[in-house]
């Protein structure tokens, strides 16, 4: 081939490779962003969801201890909670989340709760219900703020 020819090549393919680098580069770090949005309002979203289904159930397992009656229109909202949380979360979450709803089902069924056995459960350091749900909760957070990192 011809060394004229072999040179025009050369400059070619390096203005060609030149060229496309800030594309490809530009093309990663877009990606990079948008992976990293759509993780932050995955996060933002959850965030909601689970604070919701503590108030609601909150709520619900204070009715449950200090009521006998049960009310299903009352466990509708958390039921939906529940259902929610099944789409988007992990195993871990659900289980914990249907654990609370079992609780509080089973609550309405057993005596109420006295103020003073409130008080005695709360100093005994068994007044929070919604802990191990709570604390696999933030695990799932933390584990989507690492992958947004």
């Amino acid at each position: 081939m011809n060394p004229a020819a072999m040179s025009a090549l050369a400059v070619f393919g390096g203005a060609a490779i030149g060229s496309l680098s800030p594309v490809l580069s530009n093309y990663v770090l877009q990606r990079r962003v948008a992976r990293r949005d759509l993780i932050n309002r995955e996060i933002a979203e959850r965030q909601r969801l689970y604070s919701d289904f503590i108030s609601e159930g909150t709520r619900l397992h204070a009715d449950a201890m200090t009521n006998n009656t049960f009310d299903l229109s009352e466990l509708v909202s958390l039921y939906a909670l529940t259902s929610r949380i099944r789409l988007v979360s992990q195993e871990e979450v659900v289980h914990a989340a249907e654990e609370i709803v079992r609780n509080i089902v089973h609550r309405y069924g057993e005596i109420n709760v006295t103020l003073e056995d409130l008080r005695g459960a709360a100093l005994a350091a068994k007044a929070d219900p919604l802990k191990r749900f709570s604390a696999t909760c933030r695990k799932d957070l933390q584990r989507l703020t690492r992958l947004a990192g």
